[in-house]
C-alpha cells in the first residue's frame, strides 16, 4: 500500500534453494535483472520475497527462525546479486499465505492496487510481456483514451535449466540433491 498511486509493484517470490528462482536471475530470457532495470525507469518497483527454501539441504537447512530466513536472504542477495530489495517473509509465511503463492509465483500490481497479473511460476517473458502492456495502457490513459481490461487465462510448459538447478541443489547439500533425484524419478522425468 506504500506504493499506491505512485508505482506498479513486481512480487516475485523465491528462494536460495529454488532452482526456478535462480535461473531466472541469471538466465532468463530475458534476466529478472535486465527486466528491473528497464522497467524501473518506467514505473515498476520490483521486490523478491523471500520466503519457503524449496530443496532445503544439510548445507542451507528449512530454517526454524527468522534469524536463520533472514541469513539465507542475506547470502542469496551476495551470491545472486539480486539487484532489487529483498523482503524476508515471516517464518509463518505470513506474505505467502496472504497471497495464496505456491512454489515461486509472481503477482504485478499497478499503481491504483489492482491485481493485473498472477502467475504460479516466475517466468521473466511472460512477465516483460505483461509490463509492456502496463506501459501502453497507462500512455493510453494518460491521452484519456478508452482502455478495456480483459481477463486472460492460459498453461504455459516451462523447462529448467539443468546447470543452474544442479548447482542449486548442490550448494544446499546432498539431501536437496536426493530429493530432487527421487522428485523426477517418481516423475519419470530427466533431470
Amino acid at each position: 500500500s506504500d506504493y499506491r498511486g505512485k508505482a506498479n509493484v513486481v512480487l516475485i517470490f523465491g528462494s536460495f534453494t529454488c532452482g526456478s528462482t535462480i535461473t531466472q536471475l541469471r538466465a532468463g530470457n530475458p534476466p529478472l535483472d535486465s527486466l528491473y532495470r528497464r522497467f524501473k525507469r518506467k514505473g515498476f518497483e520490483f521486490f523478491l520475497v523471500y520466503g519457503v527454501e524449496m530443496h532445503p539441504g544439510e548445507d542451507v537447512p528449512r530454517p526454524t527462525t527468522f534469524e536463520q530466513r533472514l541469513r539465507h536472504a542475506l547470502r542469496l542477495n551476495k551470491e545472486e546479486k539480486v539487484p532489487f530489495p529483498i523482503v524476508v517473509d515471516g517464518i509463518g509465511n505470513e506474505v505467502r499465505k496472504r497471497y495464496h503463492a505456491l512454489t515461486n509465483p509472481v503477482f504485478v500490481i499497478d499503481r491504483n492496487g489492482v491485481l493485473v497479473y498472477k502467475s504460479s511460476w516466475t517466468w521473466a517473458p511472460e512477465i516483460e510481456q505483461t509490463l509492456n502492456e502496463m506501459v501502453i495502457w497507462e500512455k493510453a490513459e494518460a491521452r484519456n483514451e478508452m482502455v478495456r481490461m480483459c481477463y486472460s487465462e492460459k498453461l504455459v510448459g516451462l523447462t529448467r535449466n539443468r546447470r543452474i538447478s544442479a548447482q542449486v541443489h548442490r550448494r544446499a547439500g546432498p539431501g536437496a540433491v536426493g530429493t530432487f533425484k527421487a522428485l523426477l524419478r517418481k516423475e519419470g522425468t530427466k533431470g
